[in-house]
Formats: C-alpha cells, structure tokens, sequence
C-alpha cells in the first residue's frame, strides 16, 4: 500500500486548487480507506476471483471534494477490473467465444441462475457502457449499427493497442488484458 504522499492528487478534479501550494498548508488531505471488491482474474490466464482491495481517499479543504485515488484496473462503478472485462470483451470480439465460456473464464461466481445458463447479460451491460463512452472512453465511437460482438472487437483492438510491449509473444486476450490497466 504506497503511503498518503506517494499517491496524493496533484491538484483537486473539481476546483483546481493544488495540493501543496507554494508556501502554503497542505489543501488535499488524507481521508482515511475505503475497501473496493474486484472480480476477475489477476493475470490473463489465471483463475477468476474476487478480491478486496484498499483505496485511498482525499478530501480538499477549499471545496470539500472527496477524491478516490485506486490502483492500476479498477475501473469507476464496476465490480468487475478493467482487465478482467479487457479479458471478456477479446474473448467475445476478437476470438468468437461464446458467452456461457466467457463467463466461466472471467466470473468467480460459477453457480448461475436458469436465466443465465444460455449467456451473460453482463456482457452486454459492458458493450452497452462503451456504445455510451462510460466505459473505456478510449475507445472510438462505435456506428449505431454495431452489434455487441463489433462493439467488444472495437474495445478490445483498442486496448490491445495500449498494452506495453512485451519480451515474449503473448496472446491477444493477454494483451487486451495488459492494455486495460493503462486504459481504466
């Protein structure tokens, strides 16, 4: 866990003001830890979990704003990281997996309801968030006419994209994984 001045906010998203004004007291102050769960896995082949990681908060004394200061993936609003739905949109857009697969690959949760047995609403939750830029933003706007498999082969090109290079060949959905970290 890197400390309250390593990950301070430079200056506040809502105001401007900066954190540590020159020659004055401190403006963005530590406020306190908050827990965040994360589903997915942790490394591009790996067995989906579900975690709980510590986020670090801030408050600024001018405006009051709270800020939220999150490791690399964990992306606003999910429950899901960046990586892991990285990993479920190249799953569905780039290799024409099905969605019951996707989900045994991605979700920890195994047990499904009748409803879900023939696919994963989730998925199209996420292509939907990007078709309305609240998801992975980088992405290019997508033709109305997209169905969810161009909108997810759209996303994960692009964040295949973002990944850094690497010293061995990895797959595309490794890829698409690496590069949702920079994207989140």
């Amino acid at each position: 866990m890197p400390s309250v001045d390593d990950v301070r906010p430079a200056t506040c998203p809502c105001c401007a003001c900066a954190s540590r004004p020159l020659g004055g007291h401190l403006a963005i102050v530590g406020h306190g830890l908050r827990e965040r769960q994360q589903r997915g896995p942790l490394v591009p082949d790996g067995e989906p979990r579900e975690i709980t990681v510590l986020v670090r908060r801030y408050r600024c004394k001018p405006c009051g704003a709270i800020m939220v200061v999150v490791p690399l993936g964990v992306v606003r609003r999910r429950l899901f990281s960046g990586p892991a739905i990285a990993l479920a949109l190249a799953l569905l857009g780039l290799l024409g997996w099905c969605p019951v697969e996707i989900r045994r690959r991605v979700s920890p949760w195994q047990t499904v309801g009748h409803t879900a047995k023939d696919g994963w609403v989730q998925l199209d939750r996420w292509t939907r968030s990007i078709r309305e830029r609240a998801l992975f933003p980088c992405v290019r706007s997508c033709p109305v006419e997209f169905s969810a498999r161009q909108v997810a082969e759209r996303a994960a090109g692009t964040l295949v994209a973002l990944a850094w290079p690497r010293p061995t060949a990895e797959p595309i959905e490794a890829k698409a994984f690496h590069g949702a970290k920079r994207a989140a």
